[in-house]
């Protein structure tokens, strides 16, 4: 028993030291696409030709304020600092985007393309990407609430959890260009779902830290160690 107990301690030590994710310093930002309130574009486009703009598009917070953007609102996803460029409060937001898919029949294939605004942009002084990260892991979810209507943590939750239509890694090379991320079949299956019911198609986005190389030869040799220390046992008992 004494022995399996050691065991547990450990994987738990050493799971916890290689996928602990990286916290952020109090005040600096990290976040993709800031700054793009009444600018840019977030556009779907559907079989490599048609293209559908955001009807509406904006953020919800971690504390459940949703900033209902309407069809040119700001889609920041991340934490706006207080003590940078961003001027902001510190507080961690999802993005949404809704597009009206009435029309789309017969979905393939689908991209979805939002603009990341250029350095001195639209009030940006560090543009719309910005992390003490090198980059950061931009992710894509289905959501099952309404964004145009909801606010409270359960529509932040919602935009950053359930299926995943896809991701990308943002960085600051992105800045005044066009980000392009891929869906994949979860999202084309939902965009034909909306096409055949409200016509509305949702999707929610969230950043999280792109794990260094080093973090996966961690987690290799804690595995590995795990494993040495799991055979040890067996022979002793």
């Amino acid at each position: 028993m004494t022995k399996r107990i050691k065991l547990t301690s450990a994987a738990a030590c050493i799971l916890g030291l290689t996928v602990l994710p990286s916290v952020a310093s109090a005040g600096l930002s990290d976040h993709t696409f800031a700054w793009t309130h009444g600018i840019g574009s977030a556009q779907l486009v559907l079989n490599g030709g048609t293209t559908y703009t955001a009807t509406n598009r904006g953020w919800v917070d971690e504390f459940g304020t949703n900033n209902f953007g309407g069809a040119t609102g700001n889609y920041i996803a991340g934490t706006c600092g207080s003590s940078d460029s961003c001027v902001g409060s510190d507080t961690f937001a999802n993005n949404y985007f809704a597009f009206d898919v009435h029309s789309a029949a017969g979905t393939t294939s689908a991209v979805l393309n939002l603009y990341q605004p250029a350095v001195g942009e639209n009030g940006g002084a560090d543009g719309g990407f910005l992390s003490q990260s090198a980059a950061l892991l931009y992710t894509l979810f289905d959501v099952s609430g309404n964004p145009l209507t909801d606010s409270g943590l359960g529509i932040f939750n919602d935009l950053a959890s359930g299926s995943t239509y896809g991701s990308i890694s943002v960085d600051s090379s992105t800045n005044g260009s066009i980000v392009s991320i891929t869906l994949n079949a979860a999202a084309v299956a939902a965009i034909d779902a909306a096409y055949n019911s409200t016509g509305t198609f949702f999707i929610g986005g969230t950043v999280s830290p792109v794990p260094e190389p080093e973090t996966y030869g961690m987690l290799l040799a804690g595995l590995g160690v795990l494993g040495f220390m799991a055979r040890r046992r067996n022979q002793a008992a």
